[in-house]
């Protein structure tokens, strides 16, 4: 359905989406977008999105009818590099009905929430995950090219079962070391991260991502614990190793290559795809388990757009992900 030209929309109200008009979004968002169930009521729920303000959705209305919409999710990067912590605007859930594209409805409400962010005082810097670049990078945001898909052929990998390496379903795991794996996530952090906040929010966040992946996770008790998730282990052509924390390099290296050996065990492969580049592990290590076939996709999907930062700690910042030092992982894009 196409809206007719000439029919007059000077009248359209931008504003805040109130709480009572929430499942109006809703409607808008999943007749846009093909998704899983409940995806986006986690925008709106305390355990999910802890940090969301009524006011953070903005919504433009035709005739009593909400037609476009833009959402900020309040995520806060952590970083070990100085101990701080800087709140990001994720813009995210930006969407206009069918017929009103092309008239300027969502690009306004962004124009709007770059000015809520700037006029308040919390607001360190935006981000936002896209391949409509153009749409964005007018308002400012910059494009980032991180590296999502490392690939190697690793070459000295054990095919015989090891009975020793417990792996277990993300329900369990997080039934039975929720606590453990949320305190190692938290005391391995890379030099940028996403917080989770805390032991529920991980929980939701972690357990869901990992669940909808069907993912399997091993914990390395050593005196200094480490953990690696393995998504989609069924499938030959999707399985990754999704996600792993590490105290040190030598655990760093047990937790891939118990994840690698997995992958061999069950497909017969030795062909193993990463989530981003290791912690501690340099490219001359990987590239010596591969035997010089390492590949690294990159993406450039992300954009970031300064608020009140420095200039250096921005480009520090933009450096880090693009370098890959700064992690990435699915499941923080909540």
């Amino acid at each position: 359905m196409t809206l007719n030209r000439d029919v007059d929309t000077s009248s359209v109200v931008y504003r805040s989406i109130k709480k009572h008009e929430q499942k109006q979004v809703l409607d808008l968002l999943y007749s846009i977008f093909p998704c899983n169930p409940d995806d986006f009521e986690r925008s709106y729920t305390a355990e999910a999105s802890p940090d969301y303000q009524e006011g953070d959705t903005l919504g433009a209305w035709h005739n009593e009818r909400l037609v476009s919409t833009a959402h900020i999710r309040r995520l806060r990067i952590q970083s070990s590099e100085d101990d701080n912590e800087y709140l990001c605007g994720f813009i995210s859930n930006v969407a206009t009905a069918e017929e009103y594209r092309k008239r300027g409805f969502s690009r306004h409400l962004l124009r709007l929430l770059i000015e809520k962010m700037e006029q308040s005082s919390e607001f360190d810097l935006s981000m936002l995950g896209t391949d409509v670049h153009n749409h964005y990078s007018a308002l400012g945001w910059e494009q980032i090219s991180i590296p999502m898909i490392v690939t190697i052929e690793w070459n000295d990998l054990n095919s015989i079962d090891n009975n020793n390496i417990k792996w277990c379903s993300a329900a369990e795991v997080l039934s039975t070391d929720r606590d453990l794996l949320f305190k190692i996530h938290s005391n391995t952090s890379r030099k940028y991260q996403y917080s989770r906040t805390n032991g529920t929010m991980f929980t939701h966040w972690a357990g869901w991502d990992w669940q909808h992946n069907e993912a399997i996770v091993h914990i390395c008790h050593d005196a200094e614990p480490g953990y690696v998730v393995i998504s989609k282990p069924n499938n030959i052509d999707d399985i990754c190793v999704y996600e792993w924390r590490a105290p040190n390099i030598d655990v760093e290296r047990k937790v891939l290559k118990a994840a690698a050996e997995k992958i061999l065990q069950r497909h017969q492969t030795n062909i193993i795809r990463f989530h981003g580049l290791p912690q501690y592990i340099g490219i001359d290590e990987l590239n010596q388990w591969a035997a010089n076939s390492i590949k690294i996709e990159k993406k450039g999907d992300m954009m970031i757009r300064n608020i009140r930062l420095s200039n250096d700690k921005l480009e520090n910042i933009k450096a880090a992900y693009s370098d890959g030092t700064a992690s990435c992982w699915l499941a923080d894009f909540f």
